[in-house]
């Protein structure tokens, strides 16, 4: 572990690789706190999340800032200064300590040159804060999202897309699911208070328990056990609408990694047979890991589930849940870095993948089966209007109604969108065959 290395360089060449050259956060970030010992990885983490959730900001401080526009070849001086600027403007950490710690750090970049300019830039920022901070910015920068993404959330919820925006920014809460076999949320719940853990229990899902602060989740009681698991309470309402009873046959389609499986499993113990399928032989190892932490086993397949020839037996399912690949937008406020990496291009691509999967996996269903189809996404094209397709083309499937507790009612589902106190968006539809 790296004893002596500088944490805001650290955190700045993290940066840079996620903005710069288009690498994951999760893994990149992973890979870089590897290095470092436990006390240390929380503020890289901090600095690291928070300079890619408020980037577009934060350059347009530079922009004001800097006397003249930064280098290509030195982007990586200006990630540090956005890391500088970040502990200034959203940390707590001493004026002093931010400036100088981040002023050292310009040496382990390779750029000593550049201590008396990042020295300079931060403090007048501090001298100028004031001014910068109550300036009226353009919307960019306002709410750091790309122009195209503020056009395209706009244009789909008029009424809605400053607060989704602002959710956007928020740092995410950690949600649990108390697994149900093992526990329940009120006996959980005072566990946490006996730990001086501070939460709440989420009302809209009777296994979901949100924490008021941040915690590692390895050292939560019974986390290791499979007790309890980390997962979102939108996501949990997905299992909770499945509609399972004992003797079912069930495909979890795009199964990573596992939480909605794990937790069919939970509540309902019955099941005749679970399938579940994963395309990325990586990822499916993620579903197996989580089994085998709660100490269950169901057959998990590596493959593409919109080709059931290469994997199905030919026997229907009684429900069936497809999770879709999607933009996520839904949940950026988890991962910040998608705000950096998607494009158009990638909707229309992940809008293709959802057709072939409703396509193929609609016929696996008995007669009177169900499939729920739900996404991390905020788009109609990847939620209803895939739903609407489905329904022009297929007779004998109709959509089923889904409780208020799933969000505002769509055209063909139901679609919970971000706010403020910290839930994703995600989008829920139910279709049954005659």
């Amino acid at each position: 572990m790296d004893q002596t290395g500088n944490s805001r360089a650290t955190a700045a060449l993290v940066v840079y690789q996620v903005v710069v050259q288009g690498r994951q956060l999760n893994r990149t970030l992973d890979h870089a706190l590897n290095r470092w010992d436990a006390k240390n990885r929380p503020l890289i983490a901090e600095m690291v999340n928070g300079v890619v959730r408020w980037y577009w900001l934060l350059e347009y401080y530079l922009e004001q800032l800097l006397e003249r526009p930064m280098r290509q070849k030195d982007y990586d001086l200006m990630c540090l200064l956005c890391v500088g600027l970040y502990q200034l403007e959203y940390m707590q950490t001493p004026q002093h300590a931010a400036v100088s710690e981040t002023v050292k750090a310009t040496a382990q970049l390779g750029k000593s040159w550049a201590r008396g300019v990042t020295n300079a830039v931060l403090r007048k920022f501090l001298r100028n804060r004031s001014q910068l901070v109550s300036a009226r910015v353009n919307e960019v920068a306002q709410f750091s999202h790309p122009r195209w993404l503020i056009d395209l959330i706009r244009q789909e919820w008029p009424n809605d897309w400053q607060t989704i925006l602002n959710a956007n920014n928020r740092r995410p809460r950690i949600t649990l699911r108390v697994n149900v076999r093992r526990t329940n949320a009120t006996e959980y719940y005072a566990r946490l208070e006996s730990m001086g853990i501070t939460a709440r229990f989420d009302c809209d899902a009777p296994t979901a328990i949100l924490l008021e602060e941040r915690v590692r989740v390895q050292e939560l009681p019974g986390f290791v056990q499979g007790e309890v698991s980390v997962q979102s309470t939108a996501s949990q309402l997905a299992s909770l609408s499945m509609e399972l009873a004992p003797g079912q046959r069930v495909l979890d389609a795009c199964s990573a990694p596992g939480g909605k499986l794990l937790h069919m499993l939970e509540i309902e113990p019955q099941l005749d047979e679970i399938i579940a399928i994963e395309i990325d032989e990586a990822r499916r190892g993620e579903i197996v890991d989580n089994l085998q932490r709660a100490r269950m086993a169901v057959q998990v397949l590596t493959a593409d589930a919109s080709r059931p020839t290469d994997w199905w037996d030919g026997e229907p399912f009684d429900r069936i849940l497809i999770d879709a690949p999607c933009s996520a937008l839904g949940v950026i406020s988890k991962h910040p870095d998608i705000k950096h990496h998607r494009t158009p291009e990638d909707i229309e691509q992940v809008s293709e993948e959802q057709t072939r999967l409703l396509a193929a996996l609609l016929p696996l269903l008995k007669s009177n089966g169900k499939l729920l189809y739900t996404t991390c996404s905020i788009l109609a094209q990847e939620n209803d209007r895939q739903i609407e397709n489905v329904l022009d083309k297929l007779t004998d499937f109709v959509r089923e109604p889904l409780p208020s507790v799933l969000g505002q009612p769509t055209r063909y589902g139901r679609q919970r969108l971000q706010n403020e106190t910290g839930g994703d968006g995600f989008y829920y539809a139910k279709l049954s065959r005659r």
